[in-house]
């Protein structure tokens, strides 16, 4: 079976020697006992933090900062977690309060279908879901979420509350400004900045899931600096009320087992998320991991340097996503029907099928072909809410990620997936024999010999 819906690395991206190396490093260090097998800080080591900073500032390629004062950096806007996924847990139990003044959930729709029972662990209720359309291959419709914020709160909102002198926010939002999951798109520079005004001026707190941002990849313009991200326009303002979170991991760079996460925003929100109940009583979430993934990041060694693992699983995603899986879609689907934006980074391709054609026709087309191969549906990244969900749903897309598979296994897999869509769409035309083919057309391979590529 290949299964397209599988959002995680294969697992030869998975460094077993390097995580092997770093951790012996880590272990035979002077003070090992102390910092890596006792209770942790509560924001982990200065070390770790700084190192940290210093690997997203060359990744991002602008600075970011940590907590305490080193060298000529004054860092403050680190908070270490234990995953993206606990990082948004972390951030909404502490600065939402769903039952009273946080009102609205809003999810750029469609999204990672995960983190709706987040918001619902924690006392949200369906009823304060609200989607925000992306607007093609720019992301999230800033227009679109304005209007709502109007329905919902007036042109002129109500004074921010507080909740033991610390502020609440009236709602949240959870979006994926950059390479977004499941479309690839990403939020232009004016939308970002304006997002952030919106969000001051209504009290919304912004969770941005960056852990897309470092997978930029060169592309047709050969530019892999990712975008800057919405939380740096929110730090250029005034530290009064700010209201953006950058949520960022490991996991996809390096290993999702290390459960390695940082929160990056305003100082004001990290002397919040940081010295709080769980992290006062235990310390710092992930500290023995973060001492092993620290000999990374300052390693200037390439078997164990961090930088360097990051620009081989970039390379090898960048090739899966340009050679095994977009030349194919180009061969395979588009003469189909279907199309897609080209992605510039990330993990996931959004594909659209044919016209006429919805998933649960290629969906059925699979099961009774029995053709080995499996995707991610359009409902399931929309958000379980809204009276009018069925009506807004356009059940022919399919998210497609290329990160689990080398490049011939994502070639036979869009194959399977043009022969399940040559079979809808000879289904839904019924009284045009001949009109769709089973076989691929133009001299391509067959199935057969794709498939012999496996062997």
């Amino acid at each position: 079976m290949i299964n397209f819906l599988k959002g995680q690395p294969s697992s030869d991206l998975l460094p077993v020697d390097l995580f092997k190396k770093a951790s012996f490093l880590a272990l035979d260090a002077k003070n090992a006992d102390l910092d890596m097998l006792q209770y942790g800080y509560e924001l982990g080591t200065t070390e770790f933090r700084d190192n940290l900073a210093t690997f997203l500032s060359k990744e991002y390629s602008m600075p970011v900062e940590s907590w305490f004062v080193m060298g000529n950096m004054s860092s403050r806007h680190l908070c270490p977690t234990s995953g993206a996924s606990f990082g948004l847990q972390h951030a909404l139990s502490l600065l939402t309060r769903p039952n009273t003044v946080t009102k609205y959930c809003y999810f750029q729709e469609p999204t990672y279908f995960l983190a709706f029972d987040i918001f619902r662990d924690l006392g949200f209720e369906l009823d304060q879901f609200a989607g925000v359309p992306d607007k093609q291959e720019q992301g999230l419709d800033v227009d679109h979420f304005e209007s709502l914020l109007v329905e919902h709160f007036g042109e002129s909102p109500a004074p921010m509350k507080k909740d033991d002198d610390t502020w609440i926010y009236n709602a949240v939002l959870y979006c994926v400004p950059t390479h977004a999951n499941p479309t690839g798109a990403t939020l232009p520079p004016s939308e970002r900045e304006r997002l952030v005004q919106l969000a001051r001026k209504y009290n919304i707190l912004v969770l941005c899931d960056d852990v897309y941002d470092i997978l930029t990849y060169s592309g047709d313009d050969g530019q892999t600096t990712p975008p800057k991200r919405v939380v740096a326009y929110d730090l250029e303002l005034d530290s009064a009320h700010p209201v953006v979170i950058s949520n960022g991991s490991l996991s996809k760079l390096l290993a999702p087992g290390a459960r390695i996460g940082w929160l990056e925003c305003h100082e004001t929100l990290i002397q919040r998320l940081g010295p709080c109940g769980s992290y006062i009583s235990g310390g710092s979430p992930s500290n023995f991991m973060n001492q092993v993934v620290n000999q990374m990041l300052k390693s200037s060694d390439p078997d164990i340097n961090l930088h360097h693992h990051v620009a081989k699983v970039r390379t090898t995603l960048e090739g899966r996503l340009y050679k095994g899986m977009w030349e194919s879609i180009q061969q395979e689907l588009v003469p189909l029907g279907c199309s897609a934006m080209k992605p510039k980074g990330g993990y996931f391709v959004w594909l659209q099928l044919p016209s006429g054609i919805g998933c649960g026709d290629v969906q059925q087309m699979i099961r009774d072909h029995d053709i080995d191969i499996s995707f991610g549906n359009t409902s399931l990244f929309m958000v379980p809410s809204s009276t009018q969900r069925q009506d807004r749903i356009d059940e022919s897309y399919i998210r497609l990620c290329f990160a689990h598979y080398d490049t011939v296994t994502l070639q036979v897999g869009i194959d399977r997936l043009a022969q399940a869509i040559r079979y809808a769409c000879a289904a839904s035309s019924p009284k045009t024999p001949g009109a769709w083919t089973l076989l691929p057309k133009g001299g391509k391979s067959s199935p057969n010999v794709i498939e012999s590529k496996l062997r």
